[in-house]
């Protein structure tokens, strides 16, 4: 068995997290995810932070945008970790 080097390794883990957040973003735009249990998580989070929920027929595109901006802000930290990294080494 090849050893991985630890580059490689985070460089799975960030392709195994998106791939599984676009998943689950599918999941949640189909039918195969509730909307009763989306309605109620989506308004957990949105009272906890202090925003109004959203109208129940909105409640999956909501939802996707959330999983969209995950994955937009973890990426783009991660590019500037690894920008600021390289620029001071």
């Amino acid at each position: 068995m090849a050893h991985t080097s630890r580059p490689e390794c985070a460089m799975i883990g960030v392709i195994v997290f998106n791939v599984i957040m676009v998943l689950l973003g599918f999941a949640v735009a189909s039918p195969v995810v509730p909307a009763k249990l989306l309605s109620n998580t989506l308004g957990y989070l949105h009272t906890t932070i202090g925003i109004t929920t959203p109208a129940p027929d909105k409640v999956r595109l909501v939802v996707v945008i959330w999983i969209a901006s995950i994955i937009i802000i973890v990426d783009g930290m991660l590019l500037l970790l690894v920008f600021l990294t390289s620029i001071s080494g």
